[in-house]
């Protein structure tokens, strides 16, 4: 059983390693981007939680969603859970390795950020270590909504494209009041940031950060367990 469970693992490192192209938007962007504002006040951690939040959204979405989607549709989720003997092997193994990735790319990043424009404490390091976990498995749970739905491939990307595109515009503006609650509610970037920086709010936006991770977790784990191996995109 662990032999499947350790084979399937070991495939899923290969898939993340092979698709390199993904790095560009999950690393490399946000690189890039922390070049350009440097000017900007960058003195505090919670400018370095709207990149890490953008990691881990970008490198789930790419590397855990598409992935099972594309092994579903393609019918080798099928077909691995019959020689695993369990799918919930595949999705587990998923997402230990983006679990690995996401700390490389947030250790990498943050090493940038020490060498070339602020310096980044130990501290720092260890909370982004830290609380990565809950986050890479809290986006998961998030977007795995996005299994749901009953459309044509072609539109599903589109529908994706305009989906980050909003939500990577609407965390850069920073919103406040109820308006704040709604996007954490309903924007995985907005969430993770606002579960990186949680310990920087109040205490009543804190506890409602806890219950929209409570929440999502439910509803990743009901989603995940009557996942059915059967195509859903048309």
């Amino acid at each position: 059983m662990f032999e499947n469970d350790w084979a399937m693992l070991k495939v899923q490192m290969r898939i993340a390693l092979k698709e390199r192209f993904y790095f560009v938007y999950t690393l490399l962007v946000p690189t890039f981007m922390v070049f350009i504002n440097k000017n900007q006040d960058f003195q505090d951690n919670e400018s370095l939680y709207i990149y890490w939040s953008y990691i881990v959204v970008t490198t789930v979405f790419n590397g855990f969603l598409i992935n099972i989607i594309r092994l579903r549709e393609g019918g080798f989720f099928k077909t691995l859970s019959y020689l695993i003997g369990s799918r919930y092997s595949i999705v587990l193994a998923n997402l230990l390795v983006q679990f690995f990735v996401i700390q490389v790319e947030i250790f990498l990043f943050n090493v940038v950020v020490t060498v070339f424009i602020t310096h980044v404490s130990a501290a720092t390091f260890l909370h982004g270590f830290l609380v990565s976990f809950l986050a890479t498995l809290l986006s998961s749970a998030m977007m795995s909504g996005l299994m749901l739905l009953k459309i044509k491939q072609v539109y599903f990307n589109y529908l994706i494209a305009i989906f980050f595109i909003l939500g990577i515009a609407l965390l850069g503006i920073h919103p406040y009041g109820i308006w704040n609650y709604f996007l954490t509610l309903v924007n995985p970037f907005q969430l993770i940031y606002g579960l990186y920086a949680v310990h920087c709010n109040s205490t009543f936006y804190s506890i409602f950060i806890s219950l929209c991770v409570v929440g999502y977790l439910i509803m990743g784990g009901m989603i995940f367990k009557g996942m059915s191996v059967k195509s859903r995109l048309k």
